[in-house]
């Protein structure tokens, strides 16, 4: 009898150590893909602050009496960068509130000048910050998406208890600014 039960019992055991390699591939995978999203957005942050920069140099030249938004442009960009460097993302969330609102203020103020009302050049700066918002918004999602993925796997039986002996967590989702 103890012949048909070891036999057995190893072939069960067999099934489930490759279900949990098989489980342990698939939840790499997906943590994989949330690095990949990560590096992509923060990517399209860096393009979008070295574009804010440059606009904001631009506009320098001629608003040199409202340095106070100017320096928030600045500083709140800094705060981005930052927080995209230690993927803090409470913190982004609220430094690119920041940015919005202060490079809102900016586009407006410069508005008021003549030069960059009437200007073909500075409307196409502002389109082009519009596209850069609409890329970094995308990759947001794409983000989202392979965090939310990776959530739901490690929340459901097996995968909770292969990620929990494999080191796999949960991954924090951006918030839409």
């Amino acid at each position: 009898m103890a012949w048909i039960i070891v036999p057995v019992l190893a072939a069960l055991a067999a099934t489930a150590a490759s279900g949990a390699f098989a489980v342990r591939r698939g939840l790499f995978r997906l943590q994989s893909n949330v690095e990949l999203a990560w590096r992509e957005f923060a990517l399209q942050l860096r393009k979008r602050q070295e574009f804010v920069t440059a606009v904001t140099t631009l506009c320098s030249r001629l608003m040199r009496h409202d340095q106070e938004t100017l320096n928030r442009v600045i500083e709140s960009g800094r705060a981005v960068m930052s927080a995209v460097e230690r993927a803090d993302i409470p913190a982004l969330a609220s430094a690119e509130n920041a940015q919005h609102a202060a490079v809102a203020t900016l586009i407006d103020l410069a508005g008021n000048f003549p030069q960059f009302a009437r200007s073909r050049a500075f409307g196409a700066l502002v389109a082009r910050l519009a596209t850069l918002d609409g890329r970094v918004t995308d990759r947001r999602e794409r983000y989202n998406g392979a965090a939310s993925l990776l959530n739901l796997r490690c929340g459901a039986f097996p995968n909770r208890t292969v990620a929990a002996f494999s080191g796999f967590s949960r991954a924090e989702l951006l918030v839409e600014t």
